[in-house]
């Protein structure tokens, strides 16, 4: 079987496979969430070999309109969440606002200190006392993201007390009193590695999104640092700009 048909400037066939997915997805033929053939059952459908198959897949992948389940195969992306940096909100009022069932997992809560790396970005001390924060977020039971943030319990004492399967923000504005003012955000595409990566249940290596925001309250205090770890396939990224 040849992996390019006939023809000038044809497609390679590989694409051409990918181009019938992508269509059925787009049809609706194939909704989100669809457990999608396997590689030799593609193969067979598509007449062509199992190589053939998975490159159209990995194409499909790269897209984002569908994902990789370890052990289970793929399926097809559901739609990306909005997201507006420049808006104050929190990942579950986000998601509910958008007809999605967020929810959300603390994996570990670990009062630590301050290393270089973390004084660098916050302007904390080396050495400074953190509150270090792991969760686990999911959109449709689907988990989408892990992220650590840092907390100053200077700032917030008691703050490792709290249930962290909530909204951060609004423990922080029911409990402290703190309306997040400053924020510094950056992101950039990555690969998701271990423990991230296992965390959230793809192989290493899966393409990602790496965001950091740094947030201070009104007197310029720093108060969190959040790094988010995302699949590439669950964002869209949308600034206003007036």
């Amino acid at each position: 079987m040849q992996d390019r048909v006939d023809g000038e400037g044809a497609a390679p066939l590989y694409l051409r496979v990918r181009d019938q997915l992508a269509a059925r997805i787009e049809k609706g033929l194939l909704t989100p969430n669809t457990r999608l053939p396997s590689e030799r059952i593609l193969a067979e459908e598509h007449n062509t070999t199992r190589v053939t198959a998975r490159l159209a897949l990995a194409q499909l992948e790269a897209e984002g309109r569908i994902y990789r389940s370890n052990r289970r195969g793929w399926f097809v992306s559901p739609p990306r969440l909005i997201y507006k940096p420049t808006h104050d909100y929190s990942f579950s009022e986000n998601v509910t606002a958008q007809g999605r069932v967020p929810a959300t997992e603390t994996l570990d809560v670990t009062p630590t200190q301050a290393g270089t790396w973390l004084a660098a970005r916050t302007g904390l001390t080396v050495g400074d006392p953190i509150v270090w924060l792991r969760r686990r977020r999911q959109i449709d039971d689907r988990p989408v993201l892990v992220e650590n943030i840092y907390l100053n319990p200077k700032r917030l004492p008691g703050i490792e007390t709290y249930n962290f399967d909530r909204s951060l923000w609004k423990l922080l504005r029911e409990q402290y009193g703190v309306e997040l003012r400053g924020k510094q955000i950056e992101m950039y595409p990555t690969a998701l590695v271990d423990p991230q990566a296992s965390a959230i249940g793809v192989t290493a290596g899966t393409a990602g999104l790496y965001v950091t925001r740094c947030s201070r309250d009104a007197d310029g205090c720093f108060v969190e640092f959040d790094e988010e770890f995302w699949l590439h396939d669950a964002l869209s990224i949308q600034v206003d700009v007036s």
